[in-house]
């Protein structure tokens, strides 16, 4: 307990600013499903993303005789594996105090699908606002994330959130 609180203390004491000290940050994210978040911040205002989670692939494809047509289906539990990557651009803090700052950014994305017995791809826009707090190298991010799905099916999801939380080094 004393080696971790002396740690924390330590680390404390060294936070620096993120973006700028401090350029890697790895964590979770919760958007389809639980998963890994890496973002790298190369030089103050752009940011790199990347994410890789187990998600509900949901939606299938099948085709009925009946109808002479495809339709889609859902299917439930964590199928297969949603890898994204995002270039972001930051911008000032919407919010600054002694305890965090709350920057704004937006960028796009790629998105690759794996899982169902098939692969998907959906380019998607992002815009969010990370709460970086300043006493520990921590923060915390909302999302929003409109897709549209391009491979596999076509289909436009204008309503995708993500949210997490990365520890930088």
């Amino acid at each position: 307990m004393l080696i971790a609180a002396t740690l924390l203390l330590t680390q404390t004491a060294t936070a620096g600013e993120i973006g700028k000290d401090k350029k890697f940050g790895i964590g979770v994210e919760f958007a389809y499903g639980p998963g890994l978040s890496l973002k790298f911040n190369p030089s103050p205002g752009h940011a790199l993303q990347f994410g890789l989670y187990a998600f509900d692939y949901g939606q299938y494809r099948a085709y009925s005789a009946a109808h002479n047509r495809y339709y889609y289906g859902y299917a439930t539990g964590y199928s297969g594996f949603l890898a994204h990557a995002d270039y972001l651009n930051t911008f000032g803090a919407l919010v600054r105090s002694g305890l965090f700052d709350l920057p704004w950014y937006w960028g796009a994305g790629l998105d690759l699908g794996l899982g169902a017995g098939s692969a998907a791809f959906a380019v998607h826009g992002n815009l969010g606002v990370a709460m970086q707090f300043k006493p520990l190298p921590l923060d915390v991010f909302l999302e929003w994330t409109p897709r549209l799905w391009v491979i596999d099916f076509v289909q436009f999801h204008p309503i995708d959130f993500n949210a997490g939380l990365r520890v930088w080094f």
